[in-house]
């Protein structure tokens, strides 16, 4: 090393004297690697520069709803001097523990560099080997051997302590050690670099005369009664551990030795894990693809109708099921019931595709079959049309598209096909999706696959179909029939694009089809006021604040037509104003500096429309995001947040959702298709809160007219642990499929399939106790990231140039922009001069994404994301984007494959879904995700040190959630809102306007639904229930409220009130806290000024 001492430059993987306490004011990196010369070449581009400074003034100021891990950055400020491995052995009286250590020394040398005086470092290696025999190991005095070495070399003396635990075990000839590496040299100076060990690598085997001494796998636990376990036991009985390390990583291996291969374990301070995808393309024994055509099953190719392509699919999943029952008499005894459970599940699964083939015999099921699969193949064809971009042509007065219009063609330009479980999932569900009496009708259906494998194609296909049943069998039978709920607005906001897109492609049918009825098929966002406009009136004056500047929020969320993806919305003006224009396709006015395209104001709301006249949405696109629109029009699918199904309580309108009137007479059918996507996220408080609600839900949306008959309930996610029991408190239904259910191993379900013959995606993790600072862990980090991409030549740069940060809070990234102001670039600069680069990375544009985005700037931040660095040029890509947890879901660009993780995420759900993003096309882009851990946090080192343990069974670490909707706080909260949201949806017209008189009937009604829900899901909270249930009771008629909120300035109290709001202590005394989401809220307060004061003579 010819400038900075070792100290200064390794933070991994160095053992330092013991006692060795932290000397901040060394650990600087400003001056590395400095030249005589000053250095003022820029690395960040000046917009770079302000996109920073931006972020760093609106991440500023205190955080304190973040639940940041506990940091124990002050409690331990020596450096580390030791390292260890825990392992279990089999070890017979002649075995012995052969240890190697290698690493390195080094040793200061003075040196004269053209007239100046320099110091440089001389490494010399380290290499030791010792025994530690059993015979001293195992004796009944002698359970803790020591060993010390002294280290040749002309530096100061390097003493090193190895000392072997051992602990027997519950088997005979087994033990569990646990072997240290202790740096005990004498410490001097300020950082003793002559007396440090670097690049410490510690490995040890177990050897025997007669070969029986080996390192065993760890025991697992003592057996468990719950199936989860026992199945997780099952799945990954191939993925043992063999060793757990202690202020390092841990690693095996096979190594050759003496021409012989013999298993190791060792010490691992920079621990890597490939971790293989899972493909849902499925290959068959003899090689062939397993493709179902969206064409065929359409109807669209004369000479094939696709049924054979399903019946294959549906014999290869038989003669899977029989391999595996085949398999299963070779495993051990003690796996052999779970895996009964497993195959018996999936030959349930295999008989409803059965019972699916059959159904599709009916006329109007098959012809149903043919409309749905015909609407996801436009679908799809439509939603990946790239954005045809509009300008105002001044002189001729109209738009000019980049693209002309083109209808989509019937030819192999539709060529799209199902994966083999989302078309599985559509047979299994046919029947139970339609018919009232199925058998699985009042079953839970979780798709449970990992990110990014389709599901929400297979949910889309499932919707479109029941859609289409409900009106062949009744083309009157309008209105609302799928409910799509997500939790987070990003998501929300991106789903419904793509749905959007179906709809269209189900009502381009639908026009050709009169046996489909006049109404047309439709979609609507029923979301947040922040999202999208609650009222008529609040919708025009939104666009008109939208064309007096075009920089404003866009609330109509759509930015592209979903049917031909012709620009809409806000595009700047330039040159002269042309006079006040409007049309069916734009809107302005005069002066203005925006024209709006596909938004304008129509019989007192804000009607959406394709700007382009060529398209057959010119006149009207079938999409509604204003609450008032969607009550009066229900559309054919609602999508919205969890949160908003709390306005139940607040806003009667929506009854016409569930098919009813102003009085609560049916007028149409119920939502039919209930649709949860990321169920692994209902969970917590927000999931309690969600399963209360749920009971009066799915009253509405419930059918007793004939046959009682109930929604139909879909669920989805990629990552859950307890499944049954989360279902069961969030809808209180006992049955639940898992699809696909797992088989015999984690890696192959059939229709899911790791993939061994592809690069994997990489994990990295990173601590550097050595560095002292997480801080200067990532500057040096970001910095090798950053510049190692730009050593690919510019063709095959792409997929690492851009590296996406994740961040557990918003403060944590505040500290690393202020990071990538200053920090990062001077080391950037330290960096090129010790590697001898000619030329620093350029960074160029720097992107957040995170919550405090605007919504309409979210779909923006995405676009630029896409942006490939061997585009035409006008546009650059993004070098950095930093992110919260808003990327966690509904994120899926395909060109992202570098990652880094600072500090482990909350969840292992949360990790498995950030780090989701990027290697999403890993047959070309492998990812890399480098997860950095802070020495200061407890749980980031015990995450580091079980490293390769938790990167291999990483679905098997997901964390069960807990959903107890009948507790204290929930029913305190949010009973009474069940309530009246029974009475204000379900009642008389009188009964939604006020409260008077005491509505007994339905009162009793939905007692009984609820209480049925308690003794289902918790009956140990049934007298909690009834306790809060009368007092709600007792309050309602006692208060004798005439309205349900205050109006205006009224003196007189609704019988609700705004949870959060401020008021009056009379109002409190009166009124409910209402909550108006599902989700926490902070109370308001409101100062008053007394004129009330203590007297001289009082107290």
């Amino acid at each position: 090393m010819l400038r900075d001492p070792p100290c200064k430059r390794y933070g991994i993987g160095v053992l330092y004297p013991r006692g060795r306490t932290f000397v901040q004011s060394g650990l600087n990196y400003d001056a590395e690697d400095a030249e005589p010369e000053a250095d003022d070449t820029e690395v960040f581009s000046k917009k770079a520069q302000e996109a920073l400074r931006q972020m760093a003034e609106n991440v500023s100021g205190p955080r304190g709803d973040e639940n940041d891990d506990f940091d124990l950055s002050g409690a331990n400020d020596y450096r580390q001097s030791c390292l260890g491995i825990s392992f279990l052995a089999l070890l017979p009286p002649d075995a012995r523990l052969r240890v190697q250590l290698t690493g390195g020394r080094y040793r200061a040398k003075s040196v004269r560099v053209a007239g100046q005086d320099r110091q440089w470092w001389l490494r010399d290696p380290v290499e030791q080997k010792l025994d530690f025999h059993s015979s001293g190991l195992i004796g009944e005095h002698r359970r803790v051997q020591k060993e010390t070495i002294q280290l040749p070399g002309d530096g100061p003396q390097m003493t090193l302590e190895f000392r072997l635990l051992c602990r027997p075990s519950a088997n005979p000839g087994e033990y569990l050690l646990t072997l240290c590496l202790i740096n005990t040299s004498p410490s001097a100076g300020a950082f003793s670099h002559d007396t440090c060990l670097f690049q410490t690598f510690l490995a040890v085997s177990a050897e025997s005369d007669d070969g029986d001494a080996k390192i065993l796998p760890y025991r697992e636990l003592a057996a468990s009664e719950d199936s989860e376990e026992q199945s997780i036991k099952l799945l990954y009985r191939n993925c043992p551990t063999f060793a757990i390390g202690h202020g390092c990583a841990a690693g095996w291996g096979q190594a050759e030795d003496s021409g012989a291969s013999k298993f190791y374990i060792f010490a691992d301070c920079l621990p890597t894990c490939e971790v293989p995808h899972t493909t849902p393309d499925i290959t068959t024994p003899d090689d062939r693809q397993l493709v179902v055509s969206m064409k065929d099953l359409a109807g669209l190719n004369p000479s094939n109708d696709g049924r054979k392509q399903l019946t294959d699919l549906v014999t290869e999943y038989e003669q899977w099921i029989a391999r595996m029952r085949d398999e299963r008499r070779r495993l051990p005894e003690h796996y052999r019931q779970t895996a009964d459970k497993h195959l018996s599940e999936c030959e349930i699964c295999l008989e409803r595709m059965k019972q699916g083939l059959e159904v599709l015999r009916q006329p109007i099921v098959a012809e149903a079959f043919r409309l749905a699969n015909h609407a996801i193949l436009l679908q799809q064809h439509q939603s990946r049309l790239e954005l045809r971009d509009a300008t105002l042509d001044e002189e001729a007065q109209k738009i000019v598209f980049s693209r002309p219009f083109s209808q989509p063609s019937l030819d192999q330009e539709l060529s799209g096909t199902w994966r083999a479980f989302q078309v599985a999932f559509l047979l299994m569900n046919l029947e139970s999706s339609i018919s009232e009496g199925a058998p699985h009708r009042e079953t839970v259906e979780l798709i449970w696959f990992p990110t990014g494998g389709g599901k929400t194609e297979a949910y889309l296909g499932l919707s479109a179909f029941s859609m289409f049943v409900r009106r062949l069998k009744n083309p009157l039978d309008s209105g609302t029939h799928v409910l799509m709920r997500y939790t987070l607005r990003l998501l929300t906001a991106q789903q419904f694009q793509r749905a959007a897109s179906l709809i269209c492609a189900m009502e381009v049918i639908r026009r050709t089809k009169p046996g489909l009825g006049n109404t047309p098929f439709s979609i609507g966002i029923w979301v947040g006021r922040e999202t999208t406009p609650n009222t008529r009136d609040s919708a025009k004056e939104m666009l008109s604040a939208l064309q007096g500047d075009a920089r404003k929020e866009n609330p109509f969320l759509l930015g592209r037509c979903p049917w031909c993806a012709a620009k809409m919305g806000p595009i700047e003006h330039t040159g002269s104003k042309p006079a006040y224009k409007r049309s069916r396709y734009s809107r302005r006015k005069r002066g203005s500096g925006a024209t709006i395209l596909g938004y304008a104001p129509l019989d007192g709301t804000v009607v959406m429309s394709c700007p382009d006249r060529s398209c057959p949405f010119s006149e009207h696109l079938p999409v509604l995001v204003i609450d008032e629109d969607i009550y009066e029009m229900p559309p054919s699918i609602v999508i919205g947040t969890v949160d908003k199904f709390a306005s139940l309580a607040w806003r009667p309108q929506a009854r016409s959702l569930f098919g009813l009137d102003l009085d609560g007479k049916r007028i149409s059918s119920p939502p039919g298709l209930i649709i949860q996507d990321e169920l692994h996220l209902i969970a917590g408080p927000l999931g309690s809160m969600v399963g209360l609600f749920e009971g009066v839900v799915e009253e509405l949306c419930t059918d007793h007219r004939d046959e009682l008959c109930r929604p139909k309930i879909i669920a989805s996610t990629a990552t859950i642990r307890r499944y049954r029991e989360q279902i069961l408190a969030l809808y209180a239904r006992q049955s639940v499929q898992l699809f696909p259910p797992p088989g015999l191993e984690a890696g192959d379900s059939f229709f899911a399939v790791q993939v061994v013959n592809k690069p994997g995606k990489l994990y990295v993790g990173v601590n550097a106790p050595g560095l002292g600072s997480m801080q200067t862990t990532q500057v040096r980090s970001f910095t090798a990231l950053l510049q190692a991409s730009s050593c690919f030549s510019p063709t095959e740069r792409d997929p690492w140039w851009t590296l996406l940060v994740f961040f557990n809070s918003l403060r944590e990234l505040g500290t690393t922009v202020s990071l990538f102001q200053s920090d990062i670039p001077d080391y950037f600069k330290a960096y090129r001069n010790r590697r001898g680069l000619k030329e620093t990375r350029w960074v160029n544009e720097v992107k957040e994404l995170t919550g405090r985005l605007r919504r309409d700037q979210v779909p923006k931040a995405i676009e630029e994301l896409e942006i490939r660095t061997n585009s035409d040029g006008t546009k650059k890509p993004v070098d950095v984007c930093l992110a919260s947890n808003i990327i966690e879901v509904g994120v899926d660009i395909p060109r992202l494959s570098l990652m880094a993780v600072v500090g482990q995420p909350k969840t292992t759900s949360q990790y498995i879904q950030v780090t989701g993003r990027v290697g999403r096309d890993w047959p070309d882009r492998p990812g890399l995700v480098v997860t950095l851990y802070s020495a200061s946090k407890p749980r980031d080192r015990s995450h580091f040190e079980k490293f390769r343990t938790y990167h291999e069974r990483l679905y098997a670490e997901v964390e069960p959630t807990s959903v107890t909707p009948f507790s204290f706080p929930c029913l305190e909260r949010a009973l009474h809102a069940v309530m009246v949201s029974y009475v204000r949806q379900n009642g008389s017209r009188s009964a939604a306007s006020s409260p008077e008189p005491f509505p007994a009937e339905a009162i009793s009604t939905i007692y009984q639904i609820m209480r049925n829900r308690v003794l289902q899901i918790d009956p140990d909270e049934l007298d909690n229930f009834e306790e809060f249930f009368s007092r709600r009771v007792r309050e309602w008629k006692g208060w004798e409220r005439t309205k349900w909120t205050r109006e205006g300035l009224e003196a007189e109290p609704g019988l609700l009130r705004a949870a959060g709001e401020y008021a009056p202590q009379d109002h409190v005394r009166l009124s409910w806290a209402t909550p108006l989401s599902m989700r926490n809220v902070d109370a308001e307060c409101q100062a008053e000024i007394t004129t009330l004061y203590l007297g001289e003579g009082d107290n």
